[in-house]
């Protein structure tokens, strides 16, 4: 059954009984017949991996077909695209009808910046965020040049996408990593900037899976995330007509370091205790924070570690506070 404090969830009936699935904030939920999915359809018109919702901060819920055999329908219309779900929609994957359900309205978090002139700066308060694949050079030399090259280009398009969706001001692409900076010129950051960082993370997610499906890697593909907030020097490396803004500085290599620490500490994101600090509408600091040794650095460095899995109950929190 769903829990208590879950507002959106699937209701679904099998095997005699009515099931109920939460599907929590920055959450992916996975249909098909493979054991890995959130729901596990036994029916062999459902494909292994046949499709996907996921729920962004703000509670938007996207349902994506992952090139199922006999497609997804959705209030008796097919899914050729992310569609995005409301109270009362059903679902049917082969013979399964999945009900979903939405108690509580999604809420967008209001934009500070709204309505602001943004003025160039030298110096000023960013948020770098870091995202590397893991296994990059046993992946490339197992799958061959072309077939990851095809891959890495659709997950660059994509992720590209979903950072300017996102408002980032400067995307770098360097190897099988991305950095993604957001400025802050009134000088600190709100909840609503750290929600859409968290965003951004859930989003790369289902980039992957749709990846997995696509292009079939020999293993899943996974990341590590490292996020950050401080000042930076910044500046304008393009022309007029295209602005290209890149930051430089300790705010943007401790992320690059924070990213490279996941794998040490066992975490999927290592969010600095820096963040919390530069916020100014609320007033936030984790319990779980710990100290990470960060190479090139004297002294650790306070960080917030994170699976994946926990994002979303880690958000509830913050949103709460």
């Amino acid at each position: 059954m769903a829990t208590d404090d879950c507002d959106t969830y699937l209701r679904m009936e099998a095997g005699g009984a009515v099931r109920e699935i939460p599907v929590a904030r920055l959450g992916i939920c996975g249909f098909g017949r493979a054991p890995s999915n959130t729901v596990v359809l036994e029916d062999n018109l459902a494909s292994r991996e046949h499709a996907m919702i996921r729920r962004n901060a703000s509670g938007h819920c996207t349902l994506n077909d992952l090139g199922s055999t006999n497609g997804t329908w959705l209030n008796g219309r097919p899914v050729q695209t992310p569609t995005q779900l409301k109270s009362g929609d059903r679902i049917q994957i082969g013979r399964q009808i999945i009900e979903f359900v939405q108690a509580a309205a999604p809420v967008e978090l209001p934009d500070p910046m709204a309505g602001r002139t943004q003025f160039f700066m030298d110096q000023q308060l960013v948020s770098a965020m870091v995202i590397d694949i893991r296994g990059f050079t046993q992946l490339s030399a197992a799958m061959g040049e072309r077939a990851i090259a095809a891959m890495m280009s659709d997950i660059n398009r994509e992720a590209g996408q979903l950072l300017d969706a996102a408002g980032a001001w400067s995307v770098k692409f360097i190897g099988d990593a991305i950095m993604a900076i957001w400025l802050h010129p009134a000088n600190a950051l709100s909840r609503r900037d750290v929600v859409t960082v968290l965003d951004v993370i859930s989003g790369y997610q289902e980039i992957f899976r749709l990846a997995e499906k696509r292009h079939k890697p020999p293993s899943l593909l996974r990341f590590g995330c490292g996020y950050n907030a401080g000042t930076a020097s910044v500046g304008n490396i393009g022309s007029g007509a295209v602005a290209d803004f890149t930051a430089m500085g300790e705010a943007v290599n401790t992320a690059f370091r924070l990213e490279t620490a996941t794998k040490e500490t066992g975490c999927d994101i290592l969010v600095a205790g820096d963040v919390f600090s530069a916020l100014g509408d609320v007033r936030f600091t984790p319990g779980q924070m710990i100290d990470v040794d960060l190479k090139g650095y004297d002294r650790p460095v306070a960080a917030l570690p994170m699976n994946f899995g926990g994002v979303g109950r880690f958000l509830e929190a913050f949103l709460a506070a």
